[in-house]
Parts: C-alpha cells; structure tokens; sequence
C-alpha cells in the first residue's frame, strides 16, 4: 500500500508539473455566473439582479448575439429567451447565434449544427480563443481564430452600415455562463487592433458579474452581460440530481460550488457510453485499461477509483478520493482535455416536414427571416464549407 501511494503521488505530481492544477481556475477561456453561485448571495436575490441586468442588455441591443457551446448548442440554449427577443420592438432587433468553441468538436460535428441553427437563425462558427493547454482539438483548416472574429465583425459592420442610423449600433452579447462571451468581445476588439483583454475572462465561471459596455469603433458598440442559466432550455427535465449535474457538464457551477461532482461524473458517463470511440478516449485521457460492463453506479464508482489512483487523489491509507477524483475529471472536461459532444438533431430531406427532435417533435425553420436577415448581415455565401468534409486533424 505504501508503495502504491508513493505511486500515485508520483503520478500526480508529475501530472500537475505538466498542466498546472486542474482546480485552479487561471485557465484562459472564459465567463461569468449566476451571482448566487459567483459571489454567494441569495438565489432569488441574484436571479432578479441577473434577470433585470439581461433584460437592460436586450432591451438597449439592436443586435443579439447569442454565443453557444459547440459540444452543446441545444444545452446551452433558450427558445424562451429567443421568443422574448424576436416579440421584442416590433420583430426589429436581430439575433445571430455564435457557435463558440468549435475547435472541440470534429468537423463533420460542426457541419450538422451550423446546418440545424441556420434553419431558426443566422448563425456563425467562432474560435474566440486557444482554448485550454493540452485541450484535446480538431482542425478545421480554413475557421481561425483570426478568420471567424473577422467574419463576425464584418457582418455586423455591414448591419450597422445598412441601417444608417445617426447612433452607434448596439450589440448585446448574452449567453449560458462560461461559454465564451467575454472571449467573443476580445475577439472582436482584437481584429480591429484594440486591447485583446477588453473583457476579463477565465475558465471558471463568475468572471463578468456587472453589465460592460465596449466601444468598436464609431458605428459599433458591444454589451457585455453576466452569464445566466436561462429557463426552458431542452433538455432540463428529470430528477433535480440530473439537471444540477448536467448544469455542471455545462461550466455552469463553478468548481467550489460543486455539490455532488460524482452525480455530473456519472451523467458525462452515460453520455459516453452511447459511443465506444468516446468512451475509449476517456479511458485513454487516463491510461485506464477497459472496464467490465456494469450499471452505471458501480462504473461510475471503478471509474475514478482508476482516476484516483492514477491522479493520486488518495485519502489517508491511500483510500481513493472520489470526490476529489470527480472533479478533477469535470476540470479536464471544462479545459477540453476530454473529448466529447452532442450530435446535432436530424434534419429531414423535406423543408415541410419540419426538423425531427431528439424528443420526436417537429419544429418549425424560420427560413424567410433567416433569409432577409443573412441578407442585411452579407452572411449570404459567407464561408459556405463551415467544417464539411474536411479532414480531421488532431492537435495535441
């Protein structure tokens, strides 16, 4: 047993001079949280505070961007919230929806959900940042940081142009906390050579907790708000444990709030265990040989004892620590280092019969807003190969 400490404590050690310690929370991606979570104040207090903040953005906006998790886009987004903004002056404020993030997910991946999103609303892949260190990534050739800011901002420039409004264009920037909003901001001030740190950002969430504004130039300016967990995004149902855990899965909760890090463990097992490929790749993140097909209690359990030996977070005696296993593998999910993702909704071949959800029901496109909309942004023919048929690479 004393050797097998010593061991682990190696193997942890060795570990963390690598890629720093994965609870930290320096990391350079991105975003922002409920204040209940990021400063500790009363649930209801905050929701209303965050609510009136979000509010006070869409209202001022003419534009919303709408900035989604690539390995996620449905998860992370609201069509309550959509239909708040579409009823809102008339039908008059335009929302674009960003696709952030779309280095962690393969291209063909990518391919499927800028096909589904772009049948509701004009929508743009974005790499804001270089994500984590050891973020385990795909390329996708042509879609650079550099190339997709400049495209976001060209179009947004080419909406303010056709307005000819004797004001500044408002751009309001809302989305799920830590999916990368501030990280879109810096993005977008950095392609017109202004500071690429306008808007702080970090990898855990509760970084931006008050509303930013950001001038780009004389015709645009940018609204930054704190990240909030909308109501009535898909998928929320089912007992109160799954819908904490899948909040987790998102980068919602930050690390220290964390209540049960085993129970989102388990949830981001389930998952995986609908594909081998995945699922074989999580083994390998930790160098864990095959595990015997269990229930998913008794796998979860075996999983980060494995994770826990080999990351040695042991207890006294050399016990694993699942707890501390738990949310070292929620860090390496929020950084990247695992490799995971949702697939896109099938979208029938016959525009009328609507777009088939994982849930059986059709939804309705919206093809001639998308239309007129993709026309006052010039998004028409605007990087028509989104991540086709491109060869993966990887990039380690």
């Amino acid at each position: 047993m004393a050797a097998l400490l010593a061991s682990a404590q190696a193997r942890a050690a060795e570990y963390e001079a690598q890629h720093g310690d994965s609870s930290g929370d320096d990391d350079n991606d991105d975003e922002s949280e409920i204040e209940g979570f990021a400063q500790g104040g009363s649930k209801d207090t905050s929701r209303k505070s965050f609510d009136k903040m979000f509010k006070q953005v869409v209202d001022s906006a003419d534009v919303v961007l709408y900035v989604l998790d690539a390995r996620d886009p449905n998860g992370t987004r609201s069509r309550e919230v959509e239909r708040q903004i579409m009823s809102m002056d008339g039908g008059e404020k335009r929302l674009i929806l960003v696709l952030n993030k779309i280095d962690l997910v393969p291209p063909p991946v990518l391919k499927g959900w800028l096909t589904y999103l772009k049948r509701f609303f004009p929508t743009l892949p974005l790499k804001a940042s270089n994500g984590a260190p050891n973020a385990q990534s795909f390329d996708h050739k042509s879609l650079t940081a550099q190339g997709t800011s400049q495209a976001l901002l060209s179009a947004l420039k080419s909406f303010a142009h056709s307005k000819q409004l004797k004001r500044s264009v408002t751009v309001g920037v809302i989305g799920y906390p830590n999916v990368g909003k501030s990280s879109v901001i810096n993005a977008l001030t950095g392609r017109l050579g202004g500071s690429q740190a306008s808007c702080p950002t970090g990898a855990e969430a509760g970084v931006t907790t008050s509303l930013r504004e950001v001038k780009l130039d004389k015709k645009l300016k940018i609204l930054d708000s704190p990240g909030i967990v909308f109501p009535s995004t898909e998928g929320v149902k089912g007992p109160k444990a799954d819908q904490q855990a899948r909040l987790v899965l998102l980068n919602a909760v930050p690390p220290k709030q964390i209540n049960d890090p085993i129970a989102a463990v388990s949830l981001l097992l389930r998952r995986f265990s609908t594909s081998q490929t995945l699922f074989q790749k999580l083994l390998d993140v930790y160098g864990i040989p095959p595990l015997a097909n269990l229930a998913i209690a008794d796998l979860t359990k075996n999983f980060l004892i494995e994770v826990a030996r080999k990351r040695g977070r042991l207890g006294k005696g050399g016990v694993p620590n699942l707890d501390s296993a738990a949310v070292a593998v929620i860090m390496d999910w929020r950084d990247g280092r695992i490799q995971g993702w949702i697939d896109p909704p099938v979208v029938t071949s016959a525009a009328k019969e609507g777009i088939q959800t994982a849930s059986g029901a059709a939804e309705t496109d919206q093809k001639e807003i998308v239309s007129q909309w993709m026309e006052e942004f010039k998004l028409d023919g605007l990087m028509e190969d989104d991540g086709g048929s491109q060869e993966v690479v990887m990039e380690d």
